[in-house]
């Protein structure tokens, strides 16, 4: 089985394009923008909340807000980095960061609770692969000699999202609306689509969609899923919305455990291309 692993992982495509200074500094500012907007929308909407759960009638339970962004972000992260391997880097990127403007227009119009959280974890989705998406590329077209100085510069970038996320959503609430926060992210989206489409070169293998298809880990992705749902909810909700010694809690608890030891065992004997390969722990 680790033979089949390692020739599957032997058979992806080099990605690898080392960009000339003048490309690789517009890209690398479109790459900087786009994770400078993905930390401004997770972290200003620490400030809207109070805010949001009074528009929406949500006191009791605006918290989920931040629990589907932080589930759908842990479950995809990792996901993102084998899907760019399989269809490339940029047609992945640009599709988070497409889903990223979707998601946060979305939350904008968002008229009750539910459809708040849901358009949240949309956005967690997509900022858990524009995260990851941006060290990949950045490892992509830059020499390995250089590429610790610009990883350190977009982990600048970074800081700078958490840094200005809050001062800027109270500022729209303050003088606007708390909706107006999420309309301005999703323009701010486009601006790095365009930058990504045009410069970022795109060196995936010419594959058949339907072939890209079968080499996706399903079972990983399905136990890993269901392992870090029923993991992340008691754990965020527990002890607040769920007693700790609840039946559900406990058997939440012990259903997602199970699913990631599940998880593990496909990684290492059923997956021919693990979405998290084994020899990660080795």
């Amino acid at each position: 089985m680790m033979n089949r692993q390692q020739a599957a992982e032997k058979a992806l495509h080099d990605q690898t394009n080392i960009l000339p200074i003048g490309q690789l500094l517009i890209v690398f500012a479109g790459l900087a923008v786009s994770l400078l907007i993905t930390f401004v929308d997770q972290n200003g909407i620490s400030v809207t909340l109070p805010t949001i759960a009074k528009d929406l009638h949500a006191e009791n339970t605006i918290s989920w807000a931040g629990t589907s962004s932080l589930i759908a972000n842990t479950m995809f992260t990792v996901l993102y980095g084998r899907l760019s391997d399989i269809f490339g880097r940029k047609i992945v990127y640009l599709f988070a960061l497409a889903l990223l403007c979707i998601a946060d227009l979305l939350c904008g119009l968002s008229q009750n609770a539910a459809m708040f959280y849901v358009f949240r974890g949309l956005a967690g989705v997509a900022g858990g692969g524009v995260t990851s998406l941006t060290m990949i590329i950045v490892s992509d077209i830059v020499t390995l000699e250089q590429r610790g100085k610009y990883q350190g510069i977009l982990g600048a970038s970074l800081g700078l999202g958490n840094v200005i996320g809050p001062f800027l959503a109270a500022a729209f609430i303050m003088k606007a609306t708390w909706r107006a926060f999420f309309w301005l992210l999703a323009p701010l989206s486009v601006c790095s689509i365009v930058v990504g489409y045009f410069l970022i070169p795109n060196n995936a293998q010419k594959t058949s969609f339907r072939k890209n298809l079968g080499r996706i880990d399903h079972y990983g992705i399905f136990a890993s899923s269901i392992g870090i749902i029923f993991l992340l909810i008691p754990i965020s909700g527990g002890g607040s919305y769920f007693q700790w010694d609840s039946a559900m809690v406990i058997s939440m608890l012990v259903i997602g455990g199970c699913s990631l030891i599940v998880f593990i065992i496909i990684e290492w004997k059923v997956a021919t291309l693990p979405m998290l390969p084994s020899t990660s722990f080795t």
